[in-house]
């Protein structure tokens, strides 16, 4: 074969740009046999994360409408109170709870949802393009002239996985819907792969018609030709596994999903875990959240609908829908669910107040969402303080997204503290992974359940609550309130109690936030995130 006709064949454009593989998507130029083999030590365990494009108003998402300074900084967008949803003082926009499963609202009162309010980064970059990189990337920096060419995720996987084998592991580590994202990527390339449908046929690289000739063999061009097909049987073999899971797990799901392509990514997570795809990391997307303009309706004195609640109406009935799938899949398979959360980010919020023209521009703090069976339900982060703004009058942050990143590394992933500080390039050990946002402490398997369980009714707690508990086993047993950076604020009770359950009568002397809920017996722990709200 003329080197001319290997580098005009497929196999050779291979080597150099993306591969298309009837929409499966691989990208050979970071060779896919860097991907790592899931080792013995590695957990279970499943991270979706859902990037929300264009900077979404946490303001108009979850509403501080027992706050008349909401009100007036926002005249023309502000949402009357009567059409949000409401629970227990926590005010959701009514987009929240669209759809048969009623969206976050559904997920909020089942406890599969967690609200990380008042959550950005010191110093906030008001740019599209740099915040973007500063979340994918889990680095606040600011600099233009400061590359961010590797993610938080890409730097996990290349860390928890740093023998690669020359053989490709059966499932890829990381799938990404939409083109490739900065967060998946690592020193050592793409940790990832591509995927748009994988309903449709894969395959589609082939060597057939492509030889060398005689002079070739122990060539350099030998060499080249046999890495690039090797790149192509590679990513034939992903490909193909990808469409197989899909057609056997899209069967078991039950969930009613719409139409549109959010909703369709979403299924296909479903469809992939339910059919056995031994995948880390999956990414999502939605976009449309650059709200300027028209981001409420005009013509609606209440303000509770237009472009914002239908993207929060697609975003949470998705969600819902996911989440059905993953609890009905439970029925058939150890535990499906307990081994997956997702996580929404973007990459700011949006000013405090409207703009003038029924929208809102680039501001600082938002609001996101963490999700699963294994999260704590409840509400992160201080109450949005409106009288108190920054010098460049937005909302300032009171949750870091780096310490939920961290706590997702440490208390979910199951990696150390000192690997999560590496990871985040932490070098002064400043973030402190987010207290109490997953049920399971780090290591602890699903297959060996914590054989505790604790309850607070009603939460969030105005004045009077109950706090109930179950206990497997006489044992001396410690009740205790706690801040989210672990700081215990009140003891409840302390002292031997019998197996069986236990109902308790509480009234909170604390402060307006959240708190986290301990209780320890018989060496085992279970949280539960406690919201005071005065």
């Amino acid at each position: 074969m003329k080197r001319r006709t290997f580098l005009q064949s497929t196999l050779a454009s291979a080597a150099i740009a993306p591969v298309l593989l009837d929409t499966v998507y691989a990208r050979p130029s970071s060779p896919l046999k860097l991907l790592a083999q899931l080792d013995t030590v590695a957990n279970d365990k499943i991270l979706i994360l859902v990037q929300l494009f264009g900077g979404n108003d946490g303001l108009n998402t979850v509403v501080p409408a027992d706050n008349d300074t909401y009100y007036t900084l926002r005249p023309n967008i502000g949402i009357q109170k009567n059409t949000l949803y409401n629970f227990g003082g926590v005010y959701f926009n009514p987009g929240l709870q669209y759809g048969d499963k009623r969206g976050f609202a559904g997920m909020f009162e089942a406890g599969t949802l967690a609200v990380l309010r008042g959550i950005g980064y010191p110093n906030p970059n008001l740019s599209h393009f740099r915040s973007t990189d500063i979340w994918l990337s889990g680095i606040n920096d600011s600099n233009a002239n400061d590359t961010l060419s590797t993610g938080w995720l890409g730097r996990f996987l290349e860390q928890r996985y740093p023998n690669f084998p020359n053989q490709l592991p059966t499932d890829p580590l990381a799938i990404n819907f939409g083109g490739f994202s900065l967060a998946l990527t690592s020193e050592k390339g793409r940790m990832g792969i591509e995927v748009d449908n994988p309903n449709l046929q894969a395959g589609g690289l082939s060597a057939a018609n492509d030889t060398l000739d005689d002079n070739a063999n122990g060539t350099r061009y030998a060499i080249e030709y046999a890495f690039v097909q090797d790149i192509a049987n590679r990513s034939n073999v992903y490909a193909q596994r990808v469409k197989d899971a899909y057609t056997t797990g899209k069967a078991m799901l039950k969930g009613n999903y719409a139409g549109d392509g959010f909703s369709q990514q979403m299924a296909s997570v479903a469809a992939l875990i339910a059919g056995g795809l031994d995948t880390r990391v999956y990414m999502v997307n939605l976009g449309g959240f650059d709200t300027h303009v028209n981001q409420v309706s005009g013509g609606d004195p209440t303000h509770s609908s237009g472009a914002h609640t239908n993207l929060l109406a697609t975003l949470s009935n998705a969600i819902a829908q996911f989440q059905y799938d993953m609890t009905m899949l439970d029925q058939t398979t150890p535990k499906i669910s307990d081994r997956v959360v997702g996580l929404t980010i973007s990459e700011f919020g949006r000013r405090p107040h409207d703009n003038g023209s029924w929208g809102t521009d680039h501001g600082a703090a938002s609001v996101q969402f963490l999700f699963g069976s294994q999260v704590n339900s409840g509400v992160f982060g201080d109450p949005f303080d409106l009288d108190h703004l920054d010098s460049n009058g937005d909302l300032v942050p009171s949750i870091d997204f780096r310490q939920v990143y961290a706590a997702i590394l440490t208390d979910w992933f199951g990696i150390t503290p000192t690997d999560a500080q590496t990871v985040l390039q932490d070098q002064n050990a400043g973030i402190n992974p987010l207290a109490g946002l997953f049920k399971a402490p780090a290591g602890v398997s699903s297959a060996s359940p914590i054989d505790l369980s604790l309850s607070i009714y009603p939460n969030p707690v105005s004045s009077r609550s109950r706090i109930a508990f179950m206990l497997s086993q006489d044992a001396y047993t410690e009740l205790e309130i706690a801040s989210v950076d672990g700081k215990r604020v009140q003891m409840i009770l302390g002292r031997s109690l019998a197996a069986g359950s236990h109902d308790i009568p509480f009234s909170p002397e604390l402060p307006s936030g959240a708190y986290i809920l301990s209780l320890r017996s018989g060496g085992e722990m279970v949280t539960q995130v406690l919201e005071i709200i005065r």
